[in-house]
């Protein structure tokens, strides 16, 4: 004998719910990413502003508390160096983790790019991260000129509460690159922390730094011997002449 059992409808009205909170959608990631580098010379700052979404309201809730990881790649032509960060105060509000080796006394043609994390928080639906940058010693060549150096294109990571990155299905459709913020024994879809994706609405960061032209190797090579000889005899003539008033005074006391 079959026994029917009346289901109560606000258990379908809570299973109906629930069933909607763990579903997938689309999360639509309206995140703009400007990257720019400040200041002149040789020695400037490299400036990454995120805008999560600021103006889309129904979104904001995807970034709400979440933590931004943003790695950042420099070319072999710059480097940045923890020391540079802690005397700059970047520190206080900013967490810099270098995932390669810096050597700074190396030139460009022997050095390496170098990766970098930088950590910071979901601010006012805003992230500001910055770091001081330096550019490397270029070897000359003929004609000398500028050497330049490109500077990609970040990748950012969230660690959100409630793991609630793990409901956009565009997520994983769209980003399908190593997430190097996870342990290597670690799956992409168990990671607490995703990559996102997002617009880029500054040109690519070259930075164009001056070399030295081999054709003048010559002239500056005589130029430095003429200019060394000069000062040397120089200095010999002054000390000469001191050593002469010292023994004159001596010998009138």
């Amino acid at each position: 004998m079959l026994v029917k059992y009346r289901v109560p409808k606000i258990s379908v009205f809570i299973y109906l719910i629930f069933s909607y909170q763990i579903e997938g959608k689309n999360c639509n990631f309206n995140i703009q990413v400007e990257q720019r580098l400040l200041n002149e010379g040789f020695h400037r700052n490299l400036s990454i502003d995120i805008d999560f979404a600021s103006d889309y309201e129904e979104e904001r809730w995807l970034y709400e508390d979440c933590m931004v990881g943003m790695e950042q790649t420099l070319p072999s032509g710059v480097y940045s160096s923890i020391d540079d960060i802690n005397d700059n105060g970047c520190t206080s509000l900013i967490h810099t983790i270098f995932k390669t080796p810096v050597n700074i006394e190396l030139p460009a043609e022997k050095s390496e790019p170098i990766v970098i994390h930088l950590l910071s928080k979901v601010r006012d639906y805003r992230t500001r991260i910055y770091i001081p940058v330096h550019a490397r010693y270029h070897h000359p060549v003929a004609g000398g000129g500028t050497v330049r150096n490109e500077i990609p294109v970040p990748k950012l990571n969230l660690q959100c509460p409630n793991r609630r990155l793990e409901r956009c299905e565009d997520l994983y459709m769209e980003v399908t690159s190593d997430n190097h913020f996870c342990a290597e024994h670690v799956s992409k879809k168990v990671c607490s922390w995703k990559e996102v994706p997002f617009i880029m609405v500054t040109a690519p960061v070259t930075w164009d730094v001056p070399v030295g032209n081999t054709d003048h190797y010559a002239i500056v090579a005589y130029g430095t011997a003429i200019v060394i000889t000069v000062g040397s005899l120089y200095l010999l003539n002054t000390l000469h002449r001191y050593t002469i008033r010292v023994r004159r005074n001596n010998k009138n006391k």
